[in-house]
């Protein structure tokens, strides 16, 4: 009966010894899931907060030109031969756009050669027969009228072939003007010539456009325009991409009705824009105020809230701001808690989530 107890007794022992072992067992797997499912932590460059004047600005909507057009214009008038181009097509500078018919300038041309050939020909037997006159005649063998006769003979025969030649030069050139090349590197806006259309001198032919260089036109109110300098950095928006154009000058006539102006921006065209098109400028609207700046990079949309993410004890912390100006590619800010010399992360911060660990990476 002792050594029954006694058996029990064990097996209770070790079965409340398995029991501790199976709770201590599933109280760690709990932490092991909370410290896999952590993330973990991400890399990220970050700059301080620092302190300056921004200058607060106003979107407006604005359109988009083609800083350089020409109407290119035939300088001489004929019948279309040949058409080289579409509207749409790209061209470069010195590119053949239209021909101009040109046979009876040909006859013109050749008609003149002959006669300058043929003046050549006999200013060349009048100077020589001068040549042969000129010692008889200061010896006296002859007259002074014979003399005179050739002398002056071969002054009219040059004077006809500068004449000539400067009609055949003419003539040339005027055919040579019968292509009608490309300006300059672009585009062709329109077509206004095709092929058997007859063109007269000055008569346009195509619209090209130059779409290398872009400017957007925005109304601004008249009391807005005092805060704007000759070559002063814009933003230019194009959908969510942000492009830095220059201000170039603005309209002197407003209009009366809304009494605004036009504000040109001139910038290069790197964002792929065509004439036409929507573009929307930060305009400065007010004086330059102090206050915290950071790089634009470092701002980010959530919700359509505008939020950047401070580095604290090695975690990230998502901070809600207002921006309050601009300056070159800096943001004025003004945000809860923030103090100049935070750092704040500019690369990275687009994957982060609150609290996340971090580590600094900067080149």
């Amino acid at each position: 009966m002792k050594k029954k107890t006694n058996l029990l007794l064990c097996l209770l022992c070790l079965f409340l010894l398995f029991a501790k072992y199976g709770f201590a067992a599933e109280e760690e797997k709990p932490k092991e899931e909370a410290k896999q499912q952590a993330p973990p932590p991400s890399l990220v460059e970050v700059t301080q907060v620092t302190s300056g004047e921004t200058e607060p600005m106003v979107e407006f909507v604005g359109t988009v030109y083609f800083a350089r057009k020409s109407d290119v214009a035939a300088e001489v008038d004929g019948i279309v031969e040949q058409v080289f181009f579409e509207e749409g097509y790209r061209v470069k500078s010195g590119d053949p756009l239209v021909m101009l018919g040109s046979d009876i300038l040909d006859t013109v041309i050749s008609a003149t050669r002959a006669d300058y050939e043929l003046v050549l020909v006999e200013l060349e037997q009048a100077e020589k027969e001068l040549q042969r006159r000129e010692p008889l005649y200061r010896e006296g063998s002859v007259s002074e009228s014979s003399y005179d006769e050739y002398f002056f003979r071969s002054k009219i025969l040059k004077n006809r072939a500068m004449s000539l030649k400067a009609s055949l030069d003419r003539l040339l050139l005027e055919k040579k003007k019968k292509k009608i090349l490309a300006p300059f590197d672009g585009i062709v806006v329109s077509k206004n010539a095709d092929k058997g259309e007859w063109v007269d001198d000055g008569g346009m032919v195509a619209v090209i456009a130059d779409d290398s260089i872009v400017e957007i036109v925005v109304n601004v109110p008249g009391d807005m325009l005092k805060y704007l300098e000759p070559g002063e950095k814009m933003t230019v928006i194009k959908e969510s991409e942000k492009f830095t154009g220059l201000f170039l000058s603005f309209v002197p006539k407003g209009d009366i009705a809304t009494r605004t102006f036009d504000v040109k921006i001139r910038m290069e065209n790197s964002a792929g824009f065509i004439e036409g098109m929507e573009a929307r400028a930060l305009v400065p609207s007010a004086e330059k105020r102090s206050g915290l700046k950071v790089p634009r990079d470092a701002l980010l949309d959530r919700f359509g809230q505008n939020v950047i993410w401070v580095v604290k004890d090695s975690t990230a912390k998502m901070v809600p701001v207002q921006v309050i100006g601009y300056d070159g590619m800096q943001v004025g800010i003004a945000g809860p808690g923030l103090e100049g010399g935070d750092l704040v992360v500019t690369k990275g911060n687009e994957r982060l989530r609150e609290g996340q660990p971090v580590m600094v990476g900067n080149k």
